[in-house]
């Protein structure tokens, strides 16, 4: 294990030091609401590079940047520096956030925090939270890596397109691509440990088609995912959903959401408040 994480922060470091990243001065919300980015009590999330139409490649980044947007809270978004992430975030991973000088890390745990300052869920029933624990721990444990790990890490014509997306430069430079190449095998490996990866693609897309028939369903015609009231589970449905629909990559999921009404226009609806380009 500790060799793993040593190899992962070596590939980081090289791929942190090789790209041409885009010098983009991200403030998200923080301008709009006349919060200058050096303003104690500004909360700072660590990202990856934004992607497509989403603020990061990782859903469970965006699941947090969703959370805020819909709370209302400021917030400044900061892009990691990979040479460090093994030493800057308490868990090795993104998401992690600094608030007032302490570290909170893990996308669940985040929002937890966060609901100190606006709790979406304050008026839910027994029953509707657990509901929306049910829902979460399909979208981050199952969905992510039948929709997400699989058309992006598995698959070799969606993996050319997804390289230069996390390089943040196109072409990938020979030492960069190198790097990426040996972090892609470290993500496949645990892939196959959480056992998905043993699976051939028909069936992982099977069961991948399985989520969104369900999401789909419990969603029918409500404008919210759990009613006519937003709440914290809308900031993981429309990452996991703006993830799959409207990525760069081929892949039959992307197509079956697609093609579903309901889902279309939930995403839109939402996009139209919360998503930024």
């Amino acid at each position: 294990m500790q060799r793993t994480h040593q190899c992962a922060r070596r590939c980081q470091a090289r791929i942190q030091r090789g790209c041409v990243r885009k010098r983009i001065r991200v403030v998200d919300d923080d301008r709009s609401q006349g919060l200058d980015r050096r303003e104690e009590g500004v909360i700072r999330i660590y990202t990856y590079n934004p992607g497509w139409n989403v603020p990061c490649i990782s859903p469970f980044v965006t699941k947090t940047v969703y959370y805020r947007r819909m709370a209302g809270i400021p917030h400044e978004i900061k892009r990691q520096d990979l040479s460090r992430l093994t030493l800057d975030a308490p868990y090795g991973k993104l998401p992690y956030i600094e608030d007032d000088g302490n570290k909170i890390a893990d996308s669940t745990l985040i929002v937890e925090y966060l609901k100190r300052y606006r709790d979406l869920d304050a008026d839910t029933t027994a029953a509707e939270r657990a509901q929306m624990l049910a829902w979460n721990r399909l979208l981050d444990e199952h969905t992510y890596w039948c929709a997400v790990i699989q058309p992006r890490w598995r698959e070799q014509a969606n993996w050319e397109i997804y390289a230069p997306i996390i390089a943040g430069v196109e072409p990938v430079p020979l030492e960069v691509r190198q790097s990426l190449d040996q972090f892609r095998e470290l993500i496949l490996s645990e892939f196959l440990g959480q056992g998905m990866g043993r699976l051939p693609a028909t069936v992982v897309y099977k069961r991948a088609r399985a989520d969104i028939d369900a999401i789909s369903d419990f969603l029918g015609s409500k404008p919210f995912f759990m009613g006519d009231r937003l709440r914290s589970i809308d900031a993981n449905v429309l990452s996991a959903l703006n993830h799959i629909s409207g990525t760069p990559f081929n892949f039959d999921t992307k197509d079956y959401v697609e093609g579903k009404k309901n889902l279309a226009d939930y995403r839109a609806r939402l996009n139209a408040h919360f998503e930024k380009p």
